[in-house]
């Protein structure tokens, strides 16, 4: 590949140098092209403005457009590159194209050699960047996700140590939340020895803690989510199914519904779009995408299945498409109520069950 180095007197005035970076926490590589020519490549510590700088030094008066994969580092290093008057992008690592050689011939050089090269050839888009407020919001929401999962182990944790030591509760089942009275009956039980009881008393603490911190992450979530999109919020709740942990979940993740062009646009982020493989007169589905939101998926496959038991409509749709497949039907109910959440937020209408018969809700026909 051809490679030149262009003097500092040039003025580069109007010219547009793309500039694909492989971040890292402790170095950048960096590749520089312009006019179908790579014009630098180089090293440099994790630094926005040192990139500048350098840039700014070596072409004086470019037009500089720039680009790296999403990940550990967030939006702050992209906030960075616009305000020192880099066009930036952040990149689905899905999204940017790679040859069989370049898979196998990997390198932190080689990567951000391939951003500059699409990103050139106008082949790379960005994703959704969030405002600051809202990936807030989002980072308090998945706070309470890792809350949701750490009760979740000490439970199963307390169970199986219960189990083990041959303790049965009354009345109680296997797979049932361990209740507050449950756990007061544990309290008082004896051991033989004090580590048996140490041991039991320990996980019933961290529960505890743990039970403690979720409510109050859930309680301040609630009150932000209610604050800054009220009727939003409302709207959701009215849509089947959805309670309030699946509407503080779809407006932290989302923000803006209307930042989709398209119900496909929307339900491909959700993640429950048919994944497909067609060759010829060959077409094969393969269920859900593997590429989705992690986060709003499962809440809303959660969601279709109380759905259906609240509205006779879904309950409908559900047992038509059951025939066939019933875990397929459930994920169809999952899309048709992911849309209409999407159709009475972007109108600020209350659910309809007659929605069929609304113009504002054809949409949800799709």
């Amino acid at each position: 590949m051809p490679v030149t180095n262009f003097q500092q007197s040039v003025d580069f005035s109007g010219q547009n140098f793309y500039v694909g970076i492989d971040i890292h926490k402790k170095s950048w590589a960096v590749t520089v092209r312009t006019m179908n020519i790579e014009v630098a490549r180089f090293t440099q510590p994790p630094d926005p403005q040192n990139l500048s700088s350098h840039l700014k030094n070596k072409f004086p008066n470019g037009i500089f457009h720039s680009a790296y994969e999403a990940g550990f580092c967030g939006t702050s290093y992209h906030d960075n590159l616009l305000r020192l008057g880099i066009e930036n992008i952040i990149v689905h690592p899905a999204d940017i194209p790679s040859t069989d050689k370049q898979k196998k011939n990997k390198t932190d050089l080689h990567d951000s050699r391939s951003i500059s090269y699409y990103l050139e050839k106008g082949l790379l888009h960005s994703i959704h960047v969030l405002p600051k407020g809202n990936q807030e919001i989002r980072s308090l929401f998945r706070l309470r996700q890792s809350k949701v999962k750490d009760v979740t182990r000490i439970s199963n944790k307390l169970k199986s140590y219960i189990q083990f030591m041959g303790i049965a509760i009354p009345n109680d089942s296997k797979n049932s939340k361990l209740t507050n009275r449950s756990i007061q009956w544990l309290g008082n039980q004896k051991f033989d020895t004090v580590a048996g009881s140490i041991t039991l008393r320990q996980y019933i603490n961290d529960l505890i803690y743990h039970r403690k911190q979720l409510l109050e992450v859930t309680k301040i979530l609630r009150k932000q989510i209610s604050s800054i999109y009220p009727q939003q919020y409302t709207c959701l709740l009215s849509v089947p199914g959805i309670g309030p942990i699946v509407a503080m979940a779809l407006l932290a993740e989302i923000g803006d519904f209307a930042r989709f062009k398209d119900p496909d646009q929307y339900t491909s982020y959700l993640g429950l779009t048919p994944w497909e493989n067609s060759s010829g007169d060959s077409i094969t589905t393969r269920g859900m995408q593997p590429r989705g939101n992690k986060y709003l998926r499962p809440l809303l496959i959660e969601t279709s299945w109380a759905a259906v038991k609240h509205a006779p409509e879904l309950l409908l749709y559900y047992r038509k498409h059951a025939v066939k497949n019933s875990k397929h039907a459930i994920v169809k109910v999952a899309r048709k109520v992911a849309l209409i959440a999407r159709s009475v937020v972007t109108h600020l209408q209350l659910y309809n069950p007659e929605y069929k018969t609304i113009n504002n809700y054809s949409e949800v026909n799709s």
